[in-house]
């Protein structure tokens, strides 16, 4: 099945860590407030820009498999400026992720158009449980 969007669409996404680990969560929600997605996994590194940055690759994912087509933009919304100027300004990328910016760039084009954007701090405290969450998650836990 299709789903067709005629209205806006924002994953409010978010990386956290805790010694030894980071977790990540997101949340796709219409323009309504109403969720229609959910994520949330852990990573080995204790990075919170790396975790991050997972989270912009398992949001896409989650879109594409979704099977959603959009008549205007996806939006992302990150928590980090280092994430946020990564995804925004190609030249900013460190060069030891530029695999992984191109699996991001080749999902941006099936998606159609994504626009990224900055999250005010502590203003969506679901994001923030998912990552904590995610933990402690030894598999990634996804739902739409």
């Amino acid at each position: 099945m299709v789903y067709s969007s005629n209205e806006c669409l924002k994953f409010n996404v978010y990386g956290i860590v805790n010694k030894d680990r980071a977790g990540y969560g997101g949340i796709l929600r219409d323009k309504e407030g109403v969720t229609r997605a959910l994520f949330s996994g852990s990573v080995a590194k204790n990075d919170t820009d790396l975790a991050e940055i997972g989270t912009v690759i398992v949001a896409l994912e989650v879109f594409l498999a979704m099977k959603w087509k959009l008549n205007d933009s996806l939006f992302i919304e990150l928590g980090a400026i280092v994430v946020f100027n990564w995804c925004a300004i190609k030249s900013m990328r460190p060069l030891s992720l530029q695999a992984t910016f191109a699996d991001i760039e080749r999902d941006i084009e099936k998606v159609g158009n994504v626009v990224f954007s900055m999250a005010e701090k502590n203003r969506n405290k679901m994001k923030s449980s998912l990552a904590i969450a995610g933990i402690n998650r030894e598999e990634m836990f996804k739902a739409w």
